[in-house]
């Protein structure tokens, strides 16, 4: 893809927006935007997945972008400035979807981020302060859609929540959003989990919420956790959908 400008003048505004008024804005209802009046629940679940694309920049070779919509009503945004010493942004934190608006909440000082739902739901492309597709003269604001990436594929690296237990027949993950169950392996971060289980649930057998760093593997019964890190654990196993402060209009 070809850069020349930036997303700067855009995410400025978008900050402008944001600083002003502290949460979401609504847009209007006509056929370019059409909002519903509340979150779209489990219409969000079909956009759960992978969007990824080199997007615009005037001072760097292009910002590599990849965003993560998991089920769990959270996201992950990697922005790799090409060309630049410190080239990376990391966001994360809610996501929702209202009409044909996926709304990311800010986090830090990151503005509000905004995209449109294209007809296909294959991608994504971003919305300048006014809820309008950037328009810049031969650059492309869109996400695509990793057509061949699926959240619970064999060799996805990503954040996972979800609720744990561990008994005498091995330990369980149920993922928050979709209700997949995974194995997980007893070696390494695994036993770690183990260990903290035992200090942290509440009665025997009762699963507690965890948020870990993992990548998907082959199980002898399905799908497997290979985890890499214990982000957090807590004796009340309450998914983020379910507790999220809604940023809401």
């Amino acid at each position: 893809m070809t850069t020349s400008r930036s997303l700067l003048p855009a995410l400025l505004s978008l900050g402008l927006l944001a600083a002003c008024q502290g949460r979401e804005q609504g847009f209007g209802t006509g056929p370019e935007n059409p909002a519903a009046d509340k979150d779209a629940g489990a219409a969000a679940r079909p956009l759960a997945g992978i969007y990824a694309d080199t997007m615009p920049c005037n001072d760097c070779q292009g910002i590599a972008t990849r965003l993560t919509l998991k089920p769990d009503s959270l996201y992950e945004l990697q922005e790799t400035y090409l060309g630049r010493t410190s080239p990376v942004n990391y966001r994360r934190g809610p996501w929702r979807v209202r009409g044909q608006v996926v709304t990311l909440e800010p986090s830090g000082n990151d503005p509000v981020r905004r995209y449109k739902v294209e007809a296909t739901d294959q991608a994504l492309r971003l919305l300048d302060a006014t809820g309008k597709p950037m328009q810049d003269a031969g650059q492309d604001y869109t996400l695509d859609r990793l057509s061949a990436a699926n959240l619970s594929e064999t060799g996805t690296r990503r954040e996972f929540t979800g609720k744990y237990t561990y008994q005498t027949s091995g330990a369980t993950f149920v993922e928050c959003g979709t209700d997949k169950r995974y194995t997980l392996a007893d070696a390494g971060p695994g036993a770690e989990l183990q260990q903290r289980y035992g200090t942290t649930r509440k009665q025997a057998g009762q699963p507690v919420f965890v948020r870990v760093q993992a990548t998907v593997q082959p199980g002898s019964s399905g799908e497997a956790l290979a985890v890499e890190k214990i982000l957090e654990m807590k004796p009340d196993p309450i998914c983020p959908q379910a507790q999220k402060q809604a940023f809401q209009q």
